[in-house]
């Protein structure tokens, strides 16, 4: 199956025009990286307040630029598309990938669930509150996920069908 849909993908013309472009993978590349500070620095910046840290920050601020994750969040979905199906074969059968993608599901997961739950809770905590436990082990979950994230996309050249 897998076998398949790398070649598939391969002979299309949007693979081709991605990988024959002089321009389209450097920029996906740059845009990606502007994506990761976006959703790295705002969710970091939020899981570090949910686990407690931070605590002169309000968190009604803090939860207002979580937009700025979101918009990081659509970026490299966006560019890591891109990345796929230009070269597929480099994906599919790389561990390092499908732990990338394992991560990213626990993540947003996380977000799902803490939103539904604990979004609207979370803006009647008093300004500088500490955090019930459930809000600090969604930030750790969440901050330890989105590192994974970056760190398996990181090695994806270095680790391969080592991992």
């Amino acid at each position: 199956m897998s076998e398949h849909l790398v070649t598939w993908l391969k002979a299309t013309t949007l693979s081709e025009m991605i990988i024959g472009s002089r321009w389209v993978w450097p920029l996906c590349e740059t845009l990606h990286f502007v994506g990761l500070a976006l959703l790295l620095g705002t969710a970091g910046l939020f899981d570090l307040r949910l686990m407690g840290f931070l605590r002169g920050v309000p968190i009604a601020a803090v939860m207002r630029m979580r937009i700025w994750a979101a918009v990081g969040v659509l970026i490299n979905l966006v560019t890591g598309t891109i990345f796929f199906i230009g070269a597929p074969g480099q994906y599919v059968g790389n561990r390092a990938w499908w732990a990338k993608l394992t991560f990213l599901l626990i993540a947003m997961l996380n977000v799902a669930v803490f939103e539904t739950r604990h979004g609207k809770a979370l803006l009647t905590l008093p300004p500088e509150a500490d955090t019930p436990l459930s809000y600090k082990i969604a930030g750790v979950v969440s901050l330890g996920s989105w590192l994974a994230v970056l760190y398996f996309g990181r090695m994806l050249p270095f680790l391969g069908d080592a991992f």
